[in-house]
């Protein structure tokens, strides 16, 4: 995992090569709404899409992660089914039923039935490397979904050359390698025997659950995350109980309402009375994903340093493998 996470610059390159030389279909197919299918380290590439693209694309984003999808999914929905494996259990019996719904549909994925499927229907289908932990390839597959996106009409206002920005974040994530592994470090001694709280704008929770689920997979350690300003409504009522025993991690960008960024400035103080550590990061980068992507670098090197420090192996799930394996015994 340590090489996996320290070569993500690397990734992010390889990718968009990768990606440049995978042509889609000219011409983007009539449709009023994008649905994009998927689930763990696979499904968080849709939730940065829904993100990235929310003041940019002409129709709305969803990201689905479930067995079940939105009864408006229909013949002018074009669904995005994206797996790692190929095989993720719930995206496949979301996708049955967007097929029974009429749905356009297109697909990423390493190969597995999805890939199959994807042949079979004559789909267009991005092809990533397999063989590695899907949390792992996450740049494979924002960069994969970035040029689906892109080939559809809808590119960041920001960065309507996504490939040319995503070997952009690549160069600098190496510039910043350094103060980057630093933080981290930092971090990880700082939550040793403390409990991750994670905050930041509502606009950035897709990069608050990013470093959620490394920190649950990787570290082996639970956590929370909420985004301002809907914490101010109920979450901040419970801060009466917080204590020493909370860190508080604040990811900060240039994005981030006026009003929220007081809102959060004022909670810092209050949670600094309640006795729990409050830390705070600016994210690097002149476009929205070469800050978001800096910060999942940040995240993700936490992760593995917390998971390194406290003995635990960043690369094992085994609950998740004790899960499936009972759940493939039941019909």
């Amino acid at each position: 995992m340590r090489d996996l996470i320290a070569s993500f610059p690397d990734q992010l390159t390889a990718a968009a090569a990768s990606m440049a030389s995978q042509p889609l279909p000219e011409g983007a197919p009539d449709h009023d709404r994008i649905l994009v299918l998927g689930m763990g380290g696979s499904g968080i590439g849709g939730r940065f899409l829904s993100g990235l693209l929310a003041d940019s694309a002409s129709v709305p984003v969803a990201s689905g992660h479930d067995y079940r999808i939105p009864k408006w999914v229909g013949p002018t929905t074009l669904v995005i089914a994206c797996s790692y494996s190929g095989n993720t259990e719930e995206t496949l019996t979301a996708l049955a039923k967007a097929q029974d719904a009429g749905a356009q549909i297109r697909a990423l994925t390493s190969g597995g039935k999805l890939g199959a499927l994807a042949e079979e229907h004559g789909w267009p289908c991005l092809t990533v490397p397999g063989g590695h932990p899907p949390r792992s390839q996450f740049g494979w597959a924002v960069t994969g979904l970035l040029h689906h996106f892109a080939a559809l009409g809808h590119a960041p206002a920001d960065a309507p050359d996504v490939l040319a920005d995503v070997v952009a974040s690549a160069n600098l994530l190496r510039t910043e390698s350094s103060p980057i592994q630093t933080l981290a470090s930092h971090w990880a001694d700082l939550l040793a025997d403390k409990s991750p709280m994670l905050y930041g704008d509502a606009a950035l929770e897709p990069v608050l659950i990013r470093w959620r689920q490394q920190l649950n997979e990787n570290a082996k350690r639970l956590c929370n995350h909420h985004v301002f300003p809907e914490m101010n409504h109920n979450e901040l009522v419970g801060w009466e109980s917080g204590d020493a025993t909370i860190g508080a991690l604040f990811l900060n960008t240039p994005e981030d309402h006026p009003r929220t960024a007081k809102r959060m400035h004022l909670c810092k103080d209050l949670f600094r009375d309640a006795g729990a550590t409050v830390e705070e990061v600016s994210a690097a980068g002149t476009t929205r994903l070469q800050r978001w992507m800096h910060l999942v670098h940040l995240g993700d090197w936490l992760s593995l340093l917390m998971a390194e420090k406290s003995g635990a192996d960043p690369v094992d799930i085994r609950h998740i493998d004790y899960l499936k394996g009972e759940l493939s015994k039941m019909a």
